[in-house]
């Protein structure tokens, strides 16, 4: 199971030992928007190079440019969606 929300995707994961955690409710960092966690009881942890949220009570993912997105209970992966071009044949993260 994954939730989508413009260039952020939350993926359903396991939860990966030695993380530390990190303090607010910044989930990914936009161009001019950013993406954030709000309300329920959720935690935001980094193995120094990926995110993890470990959501305890249902929270909601938001954006100014989107509509809430309900996170439930679970333990996700953050992944940013990337876009490929066929016609310069490379690949660039989506810069929501």
């Amino acid at each position: 199971m994954y939730l989508q929300q413009g260039d952020v995707l939350l993926k359903q994961s396991e939860m990966p030992k030695k993380l530390k955690k990190v303090a607010g409710d910044l989930l990914h960092k936009g161009e001019n928007h950013h993406h954030r966690l709000k309300g329920g009881k959720f935690q935001i942890l980094t193995d120094g190079t990926k995110r993890f949220v470990k959501v305890e009570k249902a929270t909601k993912l938001v954006h100014e440019e989107h509509k809430d997105i309900s996170v439930v209970k679970g333990v996700y992966a953050l992944e940013i969606v990337v876009e490929y071009d066929h016609l310069l044949e490379e690949s660039r993260q989506v810069i929501d």
